[in-house]
């Protein structure tokens, strides 16, 4: 049975839209699928649609001036990734990359905006979100600067569980702020069993 994008994001995202909203939607989005390896994003595009995935992974990163990938955030199933254009109505600072296969509902700006305009649940929805990504930042520059890197590394399996074992070490290791060297090193000696 093929699900429509509003059904789709309403079973997600917990909200009842009415027919007028789930007409915009399901007229106005389209899914797409991106193959792993794909660039779904470019630095210095224009980015004008956010993207809801369904099922798959994507890593966005920066390119520091030695030519170093620095991973910025991971976005999986139930996740959004392009808001930064729409946020700050400038061209992308940084790269998106589907490390798996990506199957996406892919949401215009203008659409969002249109539904904001016509339904403040919707509006108050994307709001709350946010600032829950807000949040998550604020709380990520606090432990890269306070916690150590084992730390870290204990942080990032608690708070994605499921993505340690969908993800290269280089890229858990540039996220949290280490060298891929010190990963395994790390990820053994928190992995191994207490001896006492």
């Amino acid at each position: 049975m093929v699900i429509s994008p509003s059904e789709y994001i309403k079973k997600c995202l917990k909200i009842d839209f009415d027919n007028s909203v789930e007409n915009i939607i399901d007229t106005g989005a389209s899914i797409i699928i991106f193959e792993k390896g794909t660039m779904p994003i470019e630095m210095g595009e224009m980015i004008n649609c956010f993207y809801f995935i369904i099922y798959g992974l994507v890593r966005g990163y920066y390119i520091d001036d030695d030519g170093n990938e620095v991973t910025k955030c991971f976005v999986y199933e139930n996740g959004f990734f392009g808001s930064e254009c729409y946020r700050t109505k400038d061209t992308s600072t940084f790269f998106v990359d589907c490390l798996e296969e990506c199957k996406c509902i892919k949401l215009p700006y203008f659409l969002i905006q249109k539904i904001m305009s016509i339904d403040q649940r919707v509006n108050q929805l994307i709001h709350s979100m946010y600032l829950n990504e807000i949040g998550k930042l604020e709380d990520r520059t606090r432990k890269l600067l306070l916690l150590t890197a084992e730390e870290r590394y204990i942080f990032f399996c608690r708070e994605y569980p499921n993505l340690q074992r969908r993800l290269q070490l280089k890229y858990i290791a540039s996220y949290i702020g280490i060298k891929a060297a010190s990963m395994s090193r790390i990820r053994k000696k928190v992995e191994k069993p207490d001896m006492n």
